[in-house]
């Protein structure tokens, strides 16, 4: 389905999908030609493609062409009517079982061939990676994209053993809080129990969990409110966090003690659009308000929504709301006048 006449709303704001994912060719290149060595980063042909091992761990699923493929993406956007797209790395290899020094120059060497496919194309916005297992080297990475002209990272729900609302992760916060950083909040790999390995539950299921597992815990612990500055962005809706929220606060006032208010920091998140049922998207913009919700697609798998603009056409929508959704909200918090990244 494509959208050649149908325009983002009367602000004229480009058509932006916010959540994406990409693996740099020239990197796989480099690895596999054995140009670039880490030592605990191993790259094997799969197929047509590769799969990559950390620290001696179990080989990633094989990287799909979606990710790779700049032709492929262009093509996809332009059958989709996106104008604009912002891309992050693939949560398989963003190393954070990599030893702390490793993994601060993987972050690099990650960040700076992303860094170098949004400059090729001017439709992309980059997202910057960090190496979450060490905190502190998490927190120089965050403020070094931010000085490099990049709008944000993207996470994962933990690493290295521990919870976002972790202590230990206070100089990240406040580095995103400093910088005005957009933090973009994927699930990872927590959720995957033994139960959710039948009928595909990992990607129906269980990643939902690992997300409203750690919103809850930043909203228990008042992450988003202490730190108003990082502009926290959720894949997926938000999981079952906007659904869940009355919970959550009736948990609250029965203990108030060891909990912050999660209303005063759920206001303060902003949600994509990947939730494929209109009624869902409809039930998202009336809780948080349309500002706080993004057109995505977390492109390029299967279990993303690779027609993204369709729950929205779809959706009962004020068509201010719908402008909101499709590329004003997203002008806003990822890029400034003229088009170039926010910094």
């Amino acid at each position: 389905m494509t959208h050649p006449d149908v325009p983002a709303g009367p602000s004229g704001a480009p058509v932006t999908d916010i959540h994406a994912h990409v693996v740099p060719r020239a990197l796989l290149d480099d690895l596999t030609a054995g140009r670039v060595r880490f030592p605990h980063v191993e790259v094997r042909p799969h197929e047509s493609t590769h799969v990559v091992s950390f620290a001696g761990g179990t080989p990633t699923r094989p990287i799909a062409a979606g990710l790779f493929d700049h032709e492929k993406r262009s093509r996809w956007l332009a059958e989709q009517g996106i104008e604009r797209q912002v891309v992050g790395g693939w949560l398989d290899i963003f190393g954070y079982g990599l030893p702390a020094d490793e993994g601060a120059d993987w972050s690099v060497l990650l960040t700076e061939a992303i860094s170098e496919v949004v400059r090729a194309d001017e439709r992309l916005i980059g997202l910057g990676t960090v190496p979450l297992q060490d905190p502190e080297r998490a927190a120089q990475a965050l403020a070094a994209c931010r000085a490099a002209g990049l709008p944000g990272v993207m996470i994962a729900t933990r690493a290295g053993g521990r919870e976002l609302d972790d202590a230990a992760f206070t100089p990240f916060w406040e580095a995103a809080d400093a910088t005005g950083a957009v933090v973009l909040l994927h699930p990872g790999f927590g959720g995957a129990a033994d139960r959710y390995h039948d009928f595909g539950l990992v990607n129906g299921l269980a990643r939902l969990e690992d997300s409203t597992v750690t919103l809850a815990r930043l909203l228990y612990a008042g992450i988003p409110a202490r730190y108003p500055g990082a502009r926290l962005v959720v894949a997926h809706g938000g999981a079952a966090l906007p659904y869940v929220l009355g919970r959550l606060v009736r948990n609250h006032l029965v203990n108030p003690a060891i909990t912050a208010d999660p209303l005063e920091s759920f206001g303060r998140l902003y949600f994509d659009s990947v939730i494929f049922d209109p009624a869902a998207l409809e039930f998202l913009v009336g809780k948080v308000g349309a500002a706080r919700v993004l057109l995505g697609s977390d492109y390029p798998f299967p279990i993303g929504d690779l027609t993204p603009r369709q729950v929205v056409d779809r959706a009962e929508l004020k068509d201010g709301d719908r402008a909101e959704i499709l590329g004003d909200a997203a002008a806003r918090l990822f890029t400034g006048a003229g088009g170039e990244a926010a910094s």
